[in-house]
């Protein structure tokens, strides 16, 4: 029973990575939806999360300190310390731990393109509405506006 804090910890790492997939996926709802109150109590629960997550993280470290002296000390090396059942509730912690994380990696992927993909939107709106600078005018003939050189040099 030497890894049994170890496996509750893991345990408790794969319920937060499982509710913070959860909320990615509320929250690529409400990106679609262009629900701007719910993605904001979102990313307040988000950062709830994140936070539980980090303290146990903390408290993974300081039990690996402990018990094997390394805080770096990998999953694999805590299996060969575990026998039987526990090494067994290792590997499967590991490999819904991993699925966890893979998942809320892709949701979180999938949310950047979508808010990538709005902020586009908003800078074409903004610049097809946006009024642009008249450099000709009949009375005056060619007029550059003072705004834009005649010649721009980025473009």
């Amino acid at each position: 029973m030497i890894v049994a804090p170890l496996i509750h910890l893991l345990r408790m790492h794969i319920e937060l990575y499982e509710s913070l997939l959860a909320l990615s996926r509320r929250k690529t709802e409400a990106l679609k939806k262009n629900d701007i109150e719910a993605l904001s109590a979102l990313l307040t629960d988000e950062q709830k999360h994140i936070l539980a997550i980090r303290q146990l993280e903390e408290r993974r470290r300081r039990w690996l300190k402990e018990v094997l002296g390394d805080e770096a000390a990998t999953l694999s090396q805590c299996m060969d310390l575990a026998k039987g059942k526990e090494r067994e509730e290792l590997r499967e912690c590991q490999a819904r731990l991993q699925t966890a994380v893979k998942a809320v990696a892709e949701a979180n992927e999938l949310n950047r393109q979508l808010i990538e993909q709005s902020l586009q939107f908003v800078t074409a709106m903004i610049e097809t509405f946006t009024p642009t600078p008249s450099t000709y005018s009949r009375t005056q003939g060619y007029a550059p506006s003072p705004d834009r050189p005649l010649f721009e040099s980025k473009a």
